[in-house]
């Protein structure tokens, strides 16, 4: 199979509220290096003429990125200024594309350690299907509650805990997008997929790939990229 055309988002425009710092997280540093950087840089490895976005906040000054770019040679990444709610933000990331691409894949700024070398293996499953998520199965049990009065447990089995990358047929979103939406009403992009019928797959994914937003997962991060 050739090597598809990939355009990537990588969302870096949330505030991060629950992380309790003044800096968004995603420009917080770990060895130096600013968090969000991690995953362009790795994209930035492929040997393709892949199109990267960067979704960042309004409040963030423009001209700082363009700098932090340049600095780690990233000068096929462009800014896109994001909206209020994550959803929104990479649409207009998708907008600004300009040549029609096979695939989108989209990602967590805050998910620093993917490997995106696996990114066409994982392109490869799709076949029939109109995406891929990557995600990992729940291993733990799982309680339900109100308030700290345990009410039962779930049955795990097909549970599973969805992460990014995501990567969708670029026609498939495009028809989700041609809709009228509410950005508020999903929390990823595979969820406006499913609620439009459009069929997608999971990839388990064996490597540390949780999501930044405590303090704790800030610390883990700072051990295991310590040997990147």
């Amino acid at each position: 199979m050739p090597q598809s055309k990939l355009s990537f988002i990588v969302t870096a425009a949330g505030k991060g509220s629950r992380f309790d710092n003044n800096v968004p997280k995603q420009f917080n540093k770990i060895n130096g290096i600013p968090i969000y950087i991690y995953s362009l840089l790795s994209i930035n490895k492929l040997k393709d003429d892949s199109e990267i976005f960067l979704t960042i906040n309004k409040s963030v000054k423009v001209e700082d990125i363009e700098s932090e770019l340049k600095k780690y040679k990233l000068h096929k990444v462009r800014i896109v200024l994001g909206s209020n709610t994550r959803a929104e933000s990479v649409y207009r990331a998708f907008a600004a594309i300009e040549v029609k691409p096979s695939f989108v894949v989209i990602h967590d700024s805050v998910r620093p350690n993917f490997n995106f070398g696996l990114i066409n293996n994982i392109i490869l499953e799709i076949k029939n299907n109109s995406g891929i998520i990557v995600g990992s199965k729940i291993q733990d049990t799982i309680k339900t509650a109100k308030g700290n009065s345990l009410k039962g447990t779930i049955n795990r089995d097909g549970m599973w805990l969805a992460e990014t990358p995501q990567i969708f047929k670029y026609n498939a979103l495009k028809k989700c997008y041609s809709n009228e939406i509410d950005f508020n009403s999903y929390t990823d992009e595979c969820q406006l997929m499913e609620e439009n019928k459009f069929k997608v797959k999971i990839y388990e994914n064996l490597e540390y790939n949780n999501k930044i937003t405590t303090k704790k997962d800030f610390d883990i991060y700072k051990k295991l990229l310590r040997y990147v």
